[in-house]
């Protein structure tokens, strides 16, 4: 199986963030979104890749490079004028060839099982799986209706609790069959979501699901993306946190300088060349980022730390996101993948 990795979001609601740093790219345990979800799909044996792109695409083929890193292969697909999630898959028609394709968003964070993904995808027969996944609160996601063998049979955007005949939102993770793709039209915009299921599912089309209980954040805005950092640090999401453990819970990459007096608490993680000085108090959950400097009795509280920041002497940073956003490319790019 390949996949279609969507890494061509504007991500408008992190601004000021994507004014500097497109959304896949945005630093999550010391590493971009976008660099989990591929160490997701290696761990399900996915090593083809197709990636689109949009916003700052120069500085996501930069880090990534062709993939070798990552003992992956990348095709990127510059797209000038957005395609949306189905017609940029068609774009890449001639890369998929008769192989079972998986989309799913390069600009959210997850760790759903897409080997058991595709496993219910082969039993079913079908042409196209959703992933979704039961939540609490059905008005703030597009939920989708099932019969009880799985099978999709409708669809509700963003209702009311009292309205919602369905708890199950849609993930934005997608198998699907290369076939679908003689369906799309080229060279012009074509949404999954509010395209191609609605109009497949009115056909009778066999369009099925699969309810994971996986962890799920499509780092909407910024509180999502403070909440989604916490989470991998927490180890609420399953991903590959980079270092070494150097005290109980507390994971440093290389370079790190910590004084003998200074108090950490984890869980932390620590990013490269990072300088905790005399007295300061780290308590986790914390990530902090590449060369930052914590200044001598300083205090670090459940906190997420952007590559580069120094909080000066007896300083706070506690529940929030802290940093120059104008430095976030710049230091990314230093420590490329696989670097």
């Amino acid at each position: 199986m390949k996949a279609m990795v969507m890494a061509a979001g504007l991500g408008t609601r992190l601004r000021p963030l994507t004014d500097f740093l497109p959304k896949p790219m945005m630093p999550v345990a010391n590493r971009p979104v976008l660099h989990h979800l591929l160490n997701l799909l290696h761990r399900h044996d996915v090593r083809e890749v197709g990636i689109n792109v949009h916003a700052f695409p120069e500085m996501i083929e930069k880090y990534f490079g062709d993939g070798s890193s990552l003992d992956m292969s990348i095709l990127w697909s510059h797209e000038p004028e957005l395609l949306g999630t189905a017609g940029g898959t068609k774009k890449l028609q001639d890369f998929w060839g008769d192989e079972t394709i998986l989309v799913t968003s390069g600009d959210g964070l997850h760790d759903v099982d897409v080997t058991a993904l595709l496993g219910h995808h082969r039993r079913t027969g079908a042409l196209a799986t959703l992933t979704v996944k039961p939540v609490t609160d059905p008005s703030s996601y597009g939920v989708v209706i099932l019969d009880r063998d799985t099978r999709v049979r409708g669809f509700q955007e963003k209702p009311t609790r009292d309205e919602a005949r369905s708890d199950l939102a849609n993930c934005g993770v997608y198998v699907i069959e290369p076939e679908l793709l003689e369906r799309i039209p080229a060279d012009t915009f074509v949404d999954f979501g509010n395209d191609i299921w609605p109009s497949l599912v009115t056909a009778n089309e066999e369009i099925y699901a699969y309810t994971t209980m996986a962890y799920w954040n499509d780092v909407g805005d910024l509180d999502e993306l403070r909440n989604t950092i916490l989470d991998a640090v927490l180890g609420h999401v399953r991903i590959d946190i980079p270092g070494q453990e150097v005290a109980p819970g507390c994971w440093a990459e290389g370079g790190c300088e910590i004084d003998d007096s200074a108090q950490l608490d984890g869980p932390i993680v620590l990013g490269p060349n990072v300088v905790i000085q005399e007295g300061a108090q780290v308590r986790g959950p914390a990530a902090i980022g590449a060369e930052c400097v914590v200044g001598k009795g300083a205090a670090i509280r459940s906190a997420a730390l952007f590559p580069g920041t120094a909080v000066p002497d007896e300083g706070l940073a506690i529940a929030g996101i802290f940093g120059d956003a104008s430095k976030l490319a710049d230091a990314l790019l230093r420590y490329p993948a696989g670097g």
